[in-house]
């Protein structure tokens, strides 16, 4: 009747005022169970279904029980005692709201955009599902992404948000633009970002394994006395020589992390000293540090390419959360509650 209906209204956050309206709900009033494929929000005109909002949600599980005693999270009651003051569900369905708010946001503004990439769950899901048979067969394009040879919805949903945002990041900051001036300014008033603890230069040889210890002990020798890397080339050209400048602010590892230990091994060397041969991946090395100082400053043009990329990222995020604050979010109080204790005390 029309007072059940009264007292189920849905609120809405717009502009960071609360605002109780009593419009139809988004998923009918008085019904029984809730479809994974049921709307449990809307941001900015953007769904978000039940399957998609638990998946979201149970991330952030281990993140709230965290926060309190062993004891206290074991606990049949858990998610629905106070402790302090505090209670872990509405902890952890805020939690999930403001990821989705997030996600959302950014799919509606990338969609103004001309960014043209499904968001929806529904849509996602039935990508993933299509991708992992093609890579079940051989017969996808595609190489493994993150190196999965299949993705789980999770993965494959973070995925596709994750380059949603990239792509939108950039769009945002082709519309900024920044002087020398302004960004030398910038560059002035946070010179402590861009002085490196320490810096070397080094002199670096690099030979396969299959070359073996004894050999790259004989190269070791040679780089103590004779630093001269044309000359070494000559002399082994089956090794690669070349110089290399590392610091804490660049530690040159690679994506994949593969020339850490190179940097580790060089952060602690003096000028003039030679290392022992070391493994890395596949290959071995020897070093010579050939220069080392501390709290050196990086020069304005070195810096400027990779500050300016920085800056205007950041103006870029500013943008979203802009947006975000300004998001007009509809939801049932109750539905969240029921779908996000439906999968916590399973």
């Amino acid at each position: 009747n029309e007072d059940g209906m009264r007292s189920r209204c849905k609120i809405v956050f717009f502009s960071g005022v609360l605002i109780a309206f009593c419009a139809a709900a988004l998923t009918a009033c008085g019904t029984g169970g809730i479809k994974d494929t049921d709307t449990v929000m809307e941001i900015n005109g953007q769904s978000v279904v039940k399957g998609e909002y638990q998946m979201i949600l149970s991330e952030y599980e281990s993140q709230v029980k965290s926060q309190y005693t062993t004891e206290e999270a074991n606990r049949s009651d858990f998610w629905t005692t106070t402790f302090d003051g505090k209670e872990p569900l509405k902890q952890i369905i805020e939690l999930a709201k403001e990821d989705c708010v997030q996600k959302k946001v950014i799919a509606q503004m990338a969609k103004d955009y001309g960014i043209e990439t499904e968001t929806d769950y529904i849509s996602i899901t039935e990508q993933m599902r299509e991708i992992n048979k093609a890579r079940e067969s051989g017969t996808s394009p595609e190489s493994p992404v993150y190196g999965l040879s299949a993705f789980s919805l999770n993965d494959y949903y973070e995925y596709v948000y994750s380059g949603v945002e990239a792509n939108l990041l950039e769009c945002l900051k082709k519309e900024q633009r920044m002087s020398d001036e302004s960004l030398r300014q910038f560059y002035e008033e946070n010179k402590e970002d861009y002085t490196s603890d320490v810096s070397v230069c080094m002199l670096i040889a690099e030979m396969s394994m299959q070359t073996g210890s004894e050999y790259a002990n004989q190269i070791a020798q040679e780089m103590v006395a004779d630093c001269d890397k044309e000359g070494l080339s000559e002399k082994y050209p089956d090794v690669s020589f070349y110089e290399l400048s590392m610091s804490s602010l660049n530690t040159e590892e690679g994506k994949s992390g593969v020339y850490a230990a190179r940097w580790m091994l060089a952060s602690g060397m003096q000028a003039g000293e030679t290392s022992e041969p070391f493994q890395v991946g596949d290959h071995m090395m020897v070093m010579r540090c050939l220069k080392r100082s501390e709290h050196e400053v990086q020069p304005f043009e070195e810096v400027k390419g990779a500050l300016e990329s920085s800056v205007l990222t950041g103006m870029a995020k500013d943008k979203i959360e802009i947006n975000k604050k300004g998001a007009k979010i509809s939801f049932d109080e109750d539905d969240l509650k029921k779908v996000a204790l439906e999968i916590l005390v399973n």
